[in-house]
């Protein structure tokens, strides 16, 4: 395919009057670029703190400015496109860091394989999750956000020779989280053809009194219950220090989440009330092969875990027995199971049942870094196919350029070929 088009930091969203935490509501004027921007770096992503997995991803979305009103997208297609189905990706991020317009995410090569390539920042983070009007339903503002986004692709993909009949939302790791919530979600039926499930989160919502709690320890460290006048620094490290908390062997690190609440519901977290309410025609889904390796590679309490540590763990959660040479491989194969491969098995079958088309995927490409293994965010690189993107990962270091190519190649190709709906056995890689 010939010449690849961008076009970057298009404003979907607003913030009414400037007020932090409120409901975002459509851009006005006419849809249009940021006047001026020819790169990713320069599309501001929403205030946040770096993230603790730069040990391994590397400290690229860093280059970003920052601001409180970053409601951009970012869009890639063809020269001279036309009705091409549209990739609409929600990054990762824990819930706390990430943007679609972190230079990582450049769409080219996806693009490339005759798609139109969408990349969308959302809030997160204490913007995007605390609470300081309280209400009896509790908000969920970045899904508030992604609806507006969508709506933005309805109404303008044709413009840029996207088919808005054809839309996937794929999301990885929080991401996921979120375009699963808006496959079952009744806002965003018609918004989304089919959804895309990257190593996505499987925590449920936070509950309502925890999520109230969260905000109130924020109140009372900033000694303003608005937060509205809070310096955006000041309260970007009172919210972390919200979270603080020992994390237990096995467990994630504790991050931001959506409280259960008026776009989230405990049924999203129930695979077979999940796949009864969904409305997208395809569910593609995607664990690797070690997820867990990217929390514990540089953690010294995991790296010396011992077989009895773990055997318990397996006890405590009827676990099937985990696979390794080392109690470190085998903690890894039981987190692994724990937070990301189990919910996602089970959410496949749930779909399968509901007669829904599923293709389910695991990516087993293993990083030199000591530890990682095929660990939660190594796919990226190569789902991207833009190694120079990522030159300073630390998990890249070592993999030879002709290996990435091949190895980048085949993920491009698998998912884009979902995309187009050419769902089946010649573009599935065994499970």
């Amino acid at each position: 395919m010939g010449r690849i088009v961008s076009s970057l930091g298009l404003r979907y969203a607003e913030l009414p009057g400037g007020e932090r935490f409120a409901a975002p509501v459509r851009a006005r004027g006419r849809a249009g670029a940021r006047s001026g921007v020819r790169r990713l770096v320069d599309v501001p992503v929403f205030p946040q703190l770096p993230s603790r997995l730069s040990a391994a991803m590397g400290s690229e979305i860093d280059r970003n400015p920052q601001a409180e009103d970053a409601f951009y997208l970012n869009v890639w297609a063809p020269e001279g496109a036309r009705d091409l189905p549209v990739l609409v990706f929600l990054h990762g991020g824990a819930w706390t860091t990430g943007g679609g317009s972190a230079a990582w995410y450049d769409g080219s090569v996806l693009a490339a394989s005759g798609l139109v390539v969408v990349t969308v920042n959302y809030r997160v983070g204490p913007l995007a999750h605390l609470q300081p009007v309280d209400t009896e339903v509790l908000h969920n503002r970045p899904l508030e956000d992604l609806l507006l986004a969508l709506e933005w692709v309805q109404e303008n993909v044709s413009s840029y020779g996207g088919d808005p009949g054809e839309v996937t939302v794929a999301g990885h790791s929080a991401g996921g989280w979120y375009a699963h919530a808006l496959s079952v979600h009744p806002a965003a039926r018609g918004l989304v053809t089919r959804a895309a499930l990257l190593s996505m989160g499987t925590e449920p919502g936070r509950s309502p009194e925890l999520a109230r709690e969260i905000t109130a320890r924020v109140q009372a460290s900033t000694g303003d219950e608005s937060l509205q006048q809070v310096p955006i620094g000041t309260l970007l490290e009172a919210g972390r220090d919200a979270l603080a908390t020992p994390r237990a062997l096995g467990d994630l690190p504790r991050s931001y989440l959506p409280a259960i609440g008026e776009f989230s519901s405990p049924d999203v977290w129930d695979p077979v009330a999940a796949a009864a309410a969904c409305h997208v025609d395809a569910v593609y889904i995607r664990t690797t092969a070690s997820e867990t390796g990217i929390f514990s590679f540089a953690d010294p309490g995991d790296r010396a875990v011992a077989d009895e540590q773990v055997d318990r763990l397996v006890e405590a959660w009827d676990a099937p027995p985990p696979a390794g040479d080392t109690p470190y491989e085998r903690l890894i194969a039981v987190t692994t199971w724990r937070h990301f491969s189990r919910f996602a098995t089970e959410l496949a079958i749930a779909h399968r049942a509901a007669g829904r088309v599923v293709q389910l995927e695991r990516f087993d490409e293993r990083s030199p870094l000591d530890g990682l293994g095929a660990a939660h965010c190594f796919d990226l690189p190569f789902q991207f196919g833009n190694r120079p993107l990522w030159g300073d990962a630390p998990m890249l270091a070592g993999v030879h350029p002709v290996r990435f190519a091949e190895v980048s190649a085949r993920w491009v190709a698998n998912l884009a070929g979902f995309v187009r709906g050419e769902i089946g056995r010649k573009n599935s890689i065994s499970y």
